[in-house]
């Protein structure tokens, strides 16, 4: 049956002017546009969208949702943002892409990984990245040092198998365990392989804050030898010392650009950032893989690391703690009512619970407006896929409130149209998703009708307030995936989209 989207202000995501018009949709497959009150057939079901604007459906940049997709296929937390594809692994973490089996599921390669995903019928789609430190983990486990050339060439095999099964591109964390033991050699001779393939090199750079401009100028060697096509992952100046770097950087990407390379950026509107506690720690003990064994060793080496935490950047008390009955609240205030020091605090927590996360404060609010004004940068949540309603699953506001909030501060600097390119055609032609991200005739159908004046985030720290405001209707490949009228209900219509080489 056809449908078509009646009287909404169509933004249709090139950036171009806002225009009225009736969408009509065959299928999975925008049909055409036609003019205000020029009508479809008369079996046709039709949407009313007056008063709302259509844009095409958002695609998150940065995401991490390729073990929780399984567990939450809906994945509310982005469906009800108007998210209708998610970039996931990024970072250098791909699970997807190399042999898995925890007992529940299994696979050997990213194609079945993608049959798996397909079974469960997610609420959105899934583009992959095939992150470095998932498969130098595989072939070379945690160790600190060269490949052996029988490593290099397994973790190259494990590389071109994601990319013939559809990868979007190369993703490395070079502040993550393993990858930041790797050298440039290395990463440049694992990037090779997306020469002529026109997919993407994305790093979180080696540094965002002392040594940015370093960890820059790595990255985009490293494009330079590959695909010449690179995406820095949530772009940013950390530390207050650092912010002044960032027209110095903005600079450098515009000349690179400038020089034939295409070079983009994603980044979420918050200027705390979330991660494992451990990455509080300074240099040289953010490169110990066993530091809770290294803190149980003596009393001598809590201390140590006690004292290495006060001379970090980091602010420790103003750092927000992201699970268990602390969610939400700052190492600062706890450690008070103990009658300790942050840093003390922060070291106990490091050696007693292994998976705690954490939100750090560290960015510039004008330096993050700045940089979400350039215009090849896209929106990215850094965020997995969750239910939106377990309490005990959130953290971070980014996870449910990342795009409202892009789309507020953007629009607001920009105009609304720019704001929706940002969130849609340009991550599809930064990740060469097929027939996405434009209102266009023979696009696939993910569509978003929202209040621009309503669509926001009151998302905070403690898990609170998670519904973002404003979306009235969510649509995958044409179908109704959520709608504001029966909020309870999720349609799963989502999918692996694999890339090809170009």
């Amino acid at each position: 049956m056809m449908k078509v989207i009646c009287g909404a202000t169509i933004c249709d995501g090139s950036g171009g002017p806002l225009r009225q018009g009736n969408v009509v949709l065959d299928g999975d497959v925008i049909a055409e546009i036609v003019a205000p009150g020029d009508c479809a057939a008369a079996d046709a079901e039709v949407i009313d969208g007056a008063g709302l604007m259509l844009a095409p459906g958002f695609i998150d940049a940065h995401a991490h949702s390729e073990t929780r997709m399984l567990q939450h296929p809906e994945n509310r937390t982005k469906l009800l943002q108007g998210v209708t594809t998610e970039v996931n692994g990024n970072c250098g973490s791909s699970p997807s892409c190399v042999p898995h089996d925890d007992g529940q599921y299994r696979w050997q390669s990213l194609a079945g990984y993608a049959t798996l995903l397909d079974s469960l019928r997610p609420g959105l789609n899934s583009v992959v990245l095939c992150g470095h430190n998932s498969v130098r983990a595989a072939v070379m486990g945690n160790d600190q040092r060269t490949p052996t050339a029988t490593e290099m060439a397994s973790m190259k095999a494990l590389l071109a198998a994601a990319l013939a099964d559809g990868a979007a591109g190369f993703s490395t964390g070079l502040t993550y365990f393993p990858g930041k033991f790797s050298s440039m050699a290395e990463l440049i001779a694992l990037a090779l392989l997306l020469k002529g393939t026109s997919k993407v090199y994305a790093t979180h750079l080696r540094s965002e804050g002392d040594d940015l401009e370093l960890a820059l100028e790595e990255a985009l060697a490293i494009a330079s030898a590959a695909s010449c096509r690179l995406q820095i992952s949530h772009l940013k100046t950390i530390s207050q010392c650092n912010w002044h770097k960032l027209p110095a950087v903005l600079a450098r990407i515009e000349a690179a650009r400038a020089a034939g390379m295409e070079v983009f950026a994603d980044r979420y509107p918050y200027v705390y950032s979330c991660t494992n506690l451990r990455q509080a720690l300074p240099a040289p003990y953010d490169r110990l893989p066993g530091i809770r064994q290294y803190l149980r060793e003596s009393a001598e080496h809590q201390a140590e690391i006690v004292a290495a935490l006060s001379r970090s950047q980091r602010d420790i008390a103003a750092t927000i703690l992201m699970e268990s009955a602390l969610r939400g609240r700052t190492l600062g205030d706890i450690a008070a009512e103990r009658g300790i020091r942050a840093e003390q605090l922060c070291m106990e927590l490091i050696m007693a619970t292994p998976g705690q996360h954490a939100a750090f404060l560290g960015m510039s609010e004008t330096n993050m407006r700045e940089i979400l004004r350039q215009p090849w940068v896209c929106a990215g949540s850094d965020n997995v896929s969750l239910q939106l309603d377990d309490a005990n699953d959130f953290g971070h506001p980014r996870a449910a409130g990342t795009f409202p909030v892009f789309f507020r501060v953007v629009a607001e600097a920009l105009g609304a149209a720019e704001a929706v390119r940002k969130m849609t055609s340009l991550p599809a032609a930064l990740f060469n998703i097929p027939r996405r991200g434009l209102i266009k005739p023979g696009y696939i159908a993910d569509l978003v009708l929202f209040s621009p004046e309503r669509y926001a985030s009151h998302a905070d720290y403690a898990g609170n307030n998670q519904a973002p405001e404003g979306v009235q209707l969510v649509m995958v490949a044409g179908e109704r995936a959520w709608d504001a009228r029966r909020p309870a209900e999720v349609g799963r219509h989502g999918r692996f989209i694999a890339i090809p080489a170009q």
